[in-house]
């Protein structure tokens, strides 16, 4: 099994709990001595096979040579976990056009890409699992976090698309939902959680991996990770947009 962004926080946690089924482990990201170490605690721990495929998801090439990585070894992806990803919190114009090149390739097409390249072996096969980690910033427009918020609302359409694409063969697609975890997320994007009435109650990665492990098991679309989220999805569809609009950006202004 592959997972991307394998290297800090959700991605750490799901290499340990597949680590722990005994699963042979295919990690990438783009920090080497991480993943390194890692891979040899997995090894050490769980007495699992760990492959390392360095590589820099946000363009093209990175996504290329990983493809091709798993070609020359002649490794076979069962389960795909598309984890890398990274988000920005400020205003629209605040950050340069570069970062939201990188942001959009990586949290949408290298996430494509690499779905399209695997899947179809997987149905061939006759199982197989994608999970794409989305966000419940996907379920709405978000002032201030405009671009990483549309990218998610991306993986969320296009897992939940591919999840009935894909049923009855074998292979499950899963679109996982976290609100806050606590990783270097926030650090990265700039957010800060506690401003944030309506995400308060920050989750531990072992939280969402297990509640993931879970739905990719049942072949869930549309996985939020704790009853909190999942009520105020439902929530989110009887506010008048505008109004949406107007609270949103009152807690991520900045």
């Amino acid at each position: 099994m592959l997972i991307t962004g394998a290297s800090s926080g959700i991605g750490v946690g799901f290499a340990h709990a597949f680590a722990r089924e005994g699963a042979q482990l295919i990690l990438t990201a783009r920090r080497v001595d991480r993943l390194e170490a890692l891979a040899a605690e997995l090894r050490d721990r769980f007495a699992v096979s760990v492959l390392v495929l360095p590589s820099d998801l946000s363009g093209p090439d990175g996504v290329q040579s990983l493809l091709e990585g798993l070609k020359e070894m002649d490794m076979q992806v069962d389960i795909l976990i598309n984890n890398a990803g990274f988000g920005y919190q400020g205003a629209f114009e605040a950050a340069e056009p570069s970062l939201y090149e990188d942001m959009m390739y990586l949290n949408m097409m290298a996430l494509t890409t690499l779905t399209r390249a695997l899947a179809p072996a997987m149905r061939q096969r006759g199982y197989g699992g994608v999970l794409n980690v989305a966000s419940m910033a996907g379920v709405t427009p978000i002032p201030y976090f405009s671009v990483y918020a549309a990218t998610k609302a991306y993986v969320l359409s296009l897992t939940e698309a591919l999840w009935k694409e894909y049923l009855n063969t074998g292979v499950r697609m899963v679109t996982l939902c976290p609100g806050p975890v606590d990783t270097e997320f926030f650090e990265v994007s700039g957010y800060d959680p506690a401003k944030s009435a309506a995400t308060r109650g920050i989750q531990s990665v072992r939280e969402v991996v297990d509640t993931a492990m879970k739905a990719l098991r049942k072949n869930q679309p549309f996985v939020p990770t704790s009853l909190l989220l999942k009520v105020l999805a439902i929530f989110q569809r009887f506010i008048p947009r505008k109004l949406s609009l107007h609270i949103l950006a009152s807690q991520m202004n900045p």
